[in-house]
């Protein structure tokens, strides 16, 4: 006699069998894995900018000689008669910033007055200086900022100005052009604090300091990369000009 299937062979076949065979840890880490393969491809594709300057670096810093114009400059500047001691220096545009161990150079917009829309709007051509903090020259804190990374959308070559901006070491050159007048500082100081935190602003009029800063991690503003350093070139005057300070909030409309 000839067996019939029943509708509980047929869900036993069909289902049932189908789903026993599956192993519920191995399911669950198909699934992360896809989460984490479209999860990552959403992130380069909103900051594609930024990461390919970081491979671009990774591969230049692996295989390639780094460059040392400006710090061959700065180290025979001394030795320069003083009418030629800042056509030593590596000739950058004017209001501009250089960052020759990670390749950067960018305009600064000088004077940007602290609010998000204004801030958004100059970061767009650039590096900007940030209204009532000093000027390269001033005792003081030169306070500039950049984006690290900025919404695809936004049109502008400087979306990721700063998003190598990790990568400097202590004792690393940043050279800054103000009305054609080079000053170079050198780094002293490399931080990460909360968007919340102003210290990083705050001036000594007995020094001529420098701080950049850049949203951190590339792609997000949850934290703020802090670069501080002193200027050597030309040497700080001992006559302290009135401190500026501007730090009732660190600039808002950065990425």
């Amino acid at each position: 006699m000839k067996h019939r299937l029943t509708e509980a062979d047929l869900e036993q076949i069909f289902i049932s069998s189908r789903f026993k065979k599956r192993n519920p840890f191995l399911v669950i880490i198909y699934f992360l894995l896809l989460f984490v393969l479209f999860f990552s491809i959403v992130i380069y594709s909103l900051n594609f900018g930024a990461f390919n300057k970081k491979i671009a670096w990774w591969y230049q810093d692996e295989f390639k000689t780094p460059p040392h114009t400006l710090v061959d400059a700065v180290s025979s500047y001394q030795n320069k008669p003083e009418a030629n001691k800042n056509e030593s220096l590596p000739g950058i545009s004017d209001n501009s910033i250089f960052i020759e161990a990670i390749n950067v150079k960018a305009p600064i917009t000088f004077g940007v007055d602290n609010t998000e829309s204004t801030v958004s709007s100059n970061l767009k051509n650039g590096a900007i200086q940030l209204s009532g903090t000093s000027l390269p020259g001033e005792m003081g804190n030169v306070f500039v900022t950049a984006h690290s990374s900025n919404y695809p959308w936004v049109i502008s070559q400087y979306n990721s100005a700063f998003a190598l901006l990790g990568n400097v070491a202590v004792d690393d050159l940043v050279q800054i052009k103000f009305h054609n007048v080079s000053f170079i500082y050198r780094i002293k100081k490399i931080s990460v604090v909360d968007p919340s935190d102003t210290s990083v602003m705050k001036s000594d009029n007995t020094k001529a300091t420098l701080t950049l800063m850049t949203c951190t991690p590339v792609g997000t503003n949850l934290k703020r990369l802090i670069v501080q350093a002193d200027q050597i070139i030309p040497a700080v005057s001992q006559n302290p000009q009135p401190q500026k300070n501007n730090a009732e909030a660190l600039p808002a409309g950065i990425h």
